[in-house]
């Protein structure tokens, strides 16, 4: 019998961020081929519903609780740097490096035609901003060479 090897944890994180990339634009590029620009713009709003319905389930209905959880999977699955900063009632996630920007990258240095910056966009504004919202919370965003600042508030009542 020949032994199956260990991979390391980098290559892990690195395997997970391709097959996670893969599945998301894999399934995204197939709904908005049979379902047009509106169809995606519905299946993206329910996966944001269906997250921000799991983090209530789990009891992360407050900015700190939704950002660590966000940085926690950034972290350990997808292999970013990542700090988590409170500040005067705000939350901030600071990816210094991004697993994602940098398997977008990669993605396109094989010749797929996923950019690092649309990646970027997509996971904002078509998850992130979405997921946010939900939860009834405000989510500001700066970009950054390797990452971005997540800005988590609570909504005003």
């Amino acid at each position: 019998m020949t032994e199956v090897p260990d991979i390391p944890l980098d290559q892990i994180q690195q395997r997970v961020v391709a097959m996670w990339m893969g599945s998301f634009y894999g399934s995204s590029g197939y709904v908005a081929r049979k379902l047009g620009k509106k169809g995606l713009r519905e299946f993206q709003d329910i996966g944001a519903r269906q997250v921000a319905a799991t983090f209530k389930q789990l009891g992360l209905e407050e900015p700190e609780g939704v950002a660590m959880a966000i940085a926690t999977n950034d972290k350990n699955l997808f292999g970013s740097v990542v700090e988590v900063v409170e500040g005067e009632g705000f939350v901030e996630i600071r990816r210094l490096r991004c697993g994602q920007m940098e398997g977008a990258k990669s993605f396109a240095r094989v010749g797929a035609s996923l950019i690092a910056r649309e990646h970027c966009k997509t996971c904002i504004e078509s998850h992130w901003q979405k997921v946010i919202s939900e939860l009834k919370m405000n989510l500001e965003v700066e970009h950054t060479d390797e990452g971005c600042i997540m800005r988590i508030s609570k909504q005003k009542a």
